[in-house]
């Protein structure tokens, strides 16, 4: 038997196994850390006089629609951790994912962002079984459109597949969307990609994605946008190091003992050495810096059209984190504790000038409450 996309069920069903065999013999995660209490308690805003002219006078009642590209954690796996029934722990928690999540009470960019527009678009909702899409291995038909909505990712997706898979399908649901007026409309789209890149690297299945071919896809991804889209915000969201998850999971011995099962999932964090790891983090900052480069390319070029990246999680380290910020289902995929620390700390980046954004992942920082004259920063 075979699922949507081509996916064998038996598969599935092995990795479904693992998960279960992890936990019943291990236990559970342990270690837990006070973090700050996640909710949106912003007052609401007047509405504006009217709507921005161009994207440098954009604020948040101006957003109608949002739209995400990215991998598993854009598209939300693992979010709610382990389940009674072992199929689940092979689902993508859309409604919940920090960038485009639309579910009743859910913490993310997109669920705060109705409060100051309640007609919203485009907002992923619910769950269902996971979306695969690796590399050269993206077989098409695998989107549920009424879950999915305008949020493109896939788990599994690299840097190439934006552009020659994610956004075929984006600009798809665009033109079918009856609620999206495709010329007036001002839309934000969150980008977060790169980890499948830098866990696949060191495999002999794929080489490392090059600086420079990093570079090459997400000009090209980006000039599509602009080409196909019109009046976008992209939130261009700065690649953490991955091999942070190591230095994490080493905290629990529940996730110790899990990535001696599943450490495949993230090859060179998990079975690389030291030098793999620190190879790693390098290609993260190089990655980090072209994506940089590219957005100057766009800057000020358009008046409806802007690239910022958004650098504030981008620094976070082990040393600030515990194994609760993991899932349970792997101890790799961003927990939603984890998922709600990124929603806060990519909100505030939001709305702070380029030069007062850092990179150091500060959830205990207060929430930043828009003003009519609060603006999403391109500067």
């Amino acid at each position: 038997l075979r699922s949507r996309g081509g996916c064998t069920m038996e598969l599935l069903s092995y990795l479904s196994l693992l998960s279960l065999f992890a936990v019943t013999v291990f236990g559970d995660v342990g270690l837990q850390k006070d973090y700050p209490p996640i909710s949106f308690t912003c007052p609401p805003l007047q509405p504006l006089a009217r709507p921005a002219r161009n994207v440098y006078e954009l604020r948040p009642q101006d957003i109608k629609v949002v739209m995400a590209l990215g991998d598993s954690i854009t598209a939300g796996f693992g979010i709610m951790g382990l389940h009674d029934d072992p199929t689940l722990d092979l689902y993508e928690f859309r409604g919940k994912s920090f960038s485009i999540g639309g579910d009743a009470g859910a913490n993310t960019i997109a669920s705060w962002l109705r409060n100051y527009n309640k007609d919203l678009v485009g907002m992923s909702v619910g769950s269902h079984l996971v979306e695969l899409c690796y590399g050269a291995i993206c077989p098409p038909d695998q989107y549920y459109p009424d879950k999915d909505v305008l949020n493109a990712a896939q788990s599994g997706a690299m840097v190439p597949n934006l552009v020659s898979h994610e956004l075929d399908y984006m600009l798809k649901q665009l033109k079918r969307n009856k609620a999206v007026d495709m010329e007036n409309d001002w839309k934000l789209l969150t980008i977060l990609i790169g980890a499948n890149d830098l866990c696949l690297g060191c495999s002999g299945y794929a080489p490392f994605l090059t600086p420079d071919d990093y570079e090459k896809h997400i000009t090209e991804l980006l000039e599509e946008v602009h080409r196909n889209i019109p009046k976008v915000f992209v939130n261009f969201v700065l690649m953490f190091n991955v091999s942070q998850v190591y230095d994490i999971s080493l905290k629990s011995e529940y996730c110790r003992d899990v990535h001696r099962v599943l450490g495949i999932e993230c090859i060179c964090v998990f079975e690389g050495g030291e030098k793999t790891r620190e190879e790693l983090g390098k290609l993260t900052v190089e990655y980090n810096e072209r994506a940089i480069k590219v957005a100057k390319k766009f800057a000020s070029k358009y008046d409806d059209f802007a690239v910022v990246p958004q650098p504030c999680i981008s620094g976070g380290t082990a040393a600030t984190l515990t194994p609760d910020v993991l899932s349970k289902v792997d101890c790799f995929h961003p927990s939603l504790l984890m998922h709600e620390l990124m929603t806060k700390v990519t909100w505030n980046c939001m709305f702070t000038p380029s030069s007062e954004k850092d990179d150091s992942f500060n959830f205990q920082e207060p929430l930043k409450c828009p003003t009519n004259s609060t603006l999403l920063y391109t500067y």
